[in-house]
């Protein structure tokens, strides 16, 4: 019985131990990080020098594949370390050195490997520079391990981006690798073509990449909106291209070819009176049929709405709503008081 205490303290405090050195380590600061990382790569930096003094001093040279794959476990741990910490430029000088030890074992796979999860988490960020980049890498490791198939189609991918991205350096340097490539092929035509495109790009000054606007808040449905109990459409909410947007969805039961938008009075004997109509669009996605939607609220909306200082908008107690819309039967649905616009 006092053994099974034992046991059981023990159990607990080998939990509780474990449990603080985990604490510990969610705990470490960047300084911490960035300082492990360092040590790592110091380590391997040591460790591959000492084994090449070994082989120069006539130890076996199968010592240094035996160094660098160890080098690498080091390497890999330190990347994300880095990663962790957010130090992106250290983060990506790992990356060129891990996959540079890899190259150089011969061990393909995981050149790729690294370098395909590299150019996802870059995506992920947004990245597009450093996404492209690192896929430039990946066609330069490709090549340098004798698959020229795969690097003409990785660098043919980067001189796409580099393009829509404006990255002209990245891209001559794509096109220049390209060229080489396919001169080694035989495919001389190819190669000279490739080669002047890349001259013509590093004689021409680079504009740098293209400026990203900034994003813009998505809409919402203005304060002034409301949603007459007969229309054919109703504002919601819906995710339109991965963002949570305000949209108008057509609740009936036919196709909505055109819509139009105004400012009506809610009377005391519950009919809407139109006092006068919006400048306004409504944009589709995959058309207006039943259970779609526009996109009105992008030139509807406002702090209110956005012709309010125009003198266009809505004033005093008068809201926003659909006023008429017309379906793809040719029929059409009008609001009270439809006539007495102006």
């Amino acid at each position: 019985m006092i053994h099974r205490i034992f046991l059981l303290g023990l159990l607990s405090l080998t939990l509780m131990t474990m449990s603080g050195l985990v604490v510990n380590a969610q705990q470490r600061s960047r300084e911490e990080i960035l300082k492990e990382a360092a040590r790592l790569a110091g380590d391997a930096d040591r460790m591959r020098g000492e084994t090449i003094k070994k082989v120069q001093a006539g130890a076996d040279r199968k010592l240094i594949p035996e160094s660098e794959k160890l080098a690498a476990e080091s390497f890999e741990k330190a990347v994300e370390l880095w990663r962790e910490a957010g130090d992106d430029k250290r983060l990506m000088a790992g990356v060129n050195e891990l996959t540079r030890i890899y190259s150089v074992i011969g061990d393909y796979d995981r050149v790729v490997d690294r370098l395909t999860r590299e150019v996802e988490y870059w995506r992920n960020r947004g990245n597009v520079a450093v996404q492209t980049d690192t896929l430039y890498l990946l066609g330069i490791r490709q090549s340098q391990m004798k698959r020229d198939a795969a690097a003409i189609e990785t660098l043919e991918q980067v001189v796409t981006m580099s393009r829509s991205a404006r990255l002209r350096s990245l891209e001559a340097n794509a096109l220049s690798q390209l060229a080489s490539l396919y001169q080694s092929a035989g495919r001389l035509k190819e190669a000279e073509s490739y080669l002047a495109s890349a001259n013509k790009l590093w004689a021409t000054p680079d504009p740098g990449p293209a400026k990203v606007p900034d994003p813009t808040p998505p809409p919402t449905i203005p304060a002034q909106w409301i949603d007459l109990p007969g229309a054919p459409a109703a504002a919601e909410y819906r995710v339109v291209e991965g963002v949570n947007q305000a949209v108008l969805v057509n609740r009936s039961t036919k196709g909505i070819e055109l819509v139009m938008f105004g400012c009506v009075a809610l009377e005391a004997n519950k009919k809407t009176r139109v006092l006068y109509g919006l400048m306004g669009q409504g944009s589709n996605h995959g058309g207006a049929r039943p259970g779609y939607y526009y996109q009105p609220f992008q030139a509807l909306n406002g702090p209110l709405n956005r012709w309010t200082d125009e003198k266009m908008g809505c004033e005093g107690a008068a809201k926003m709503t659909l006023i008429e819309a017309r379906f793809d039967d040719g029929s059409t649905w009008k609001a009270d008081g439809i006539d007495w616009l102006p």
